[in-house]
């Protein structure tokens, strides 16, 4: 246990020296591991976890590697045009390589967001993998006429069967239909183990 000189206890003010001494002991004496518990380098992903207690249900809980959390997603947010510029019909509108921080990754979904409503058509964006050769999306991701978001769409996106990206892979974003008016378009991409 840290050896600390009080106010209390001294009767009078602490001098720079007394001061200085307290930070020193309990630097010195802090815990860095907890005492019963072994430390790793790795984690099995498919039996290991995190427990830990929740107070509002005191109750232990855990959570598990190999399980799909918010802990283990990654998003990728591209903005591909300016909100006040008109996307344009084609592939390659933008790319985007993926870091190291997603190598073996799987895209898990994927959505895009306008910024000025479009109207008399669907607009349809498609995210291809330019390193593979392949389209990630079996069903491309469509914001509705009068829609800013997909997230809204009648018919959502849908990853296909090529979804799985590496290090230094480059993303094409294309946009095969753009409806009336539309101005901006961001392409968010959710990745999970």
């Amino acid at each position: 246990m840290a050896t600390i000189v009080l106010r209390e206890t001294k009767g009078s003010p602490l001098t720079f020296a007394e001061a200085d001494a307290n930070f020193t002991n309990l630097n010195d004496d802090k815990q860095e591991t907890i005492p019963n518990l072994s430390l790793v380098t790795s984690a099995d992903m498919a039996t290991d976890k995190i427990s830990f207690y929740d107070t509002s249900s005191g109750a232990t809980r855990s959570i598990l590697f190999n399980k799909v959390t918010a802990f283990t997603e990654r998003t990728l947010v591209i903005k591909c045009v300016a909100d006040t510029i008109g996307p344009s019909v084609g592939n390659g509108i933008t790319h985007v390589t993926i870091p190291s921080t997603l190598n073996g990754k799987n895209l898990q979904s994927a959505q895009a967001h306008v910024y000025t409503v479009g109207t008399g058509s669907t607009t349809t964006v498609q995210l291809h993998n330019l390193t593979d050769g392949q389209d990630m999306l079996s069903t491309a991701i469509t914001i509705d006429s009068g829609e800013k978001d997909s997230s809204t769409a009648a018919t959502p996106s849908v990853v296909g069967n090529y979804s799985s990206v590496s290090t230094a892979d480059v993303i094409r974003i294309d946009v095969d239909v753009v409806a009336t008016n539309t101005l901006g378009l961001e392409v968010r991409m959710v990745f999970n183990t």
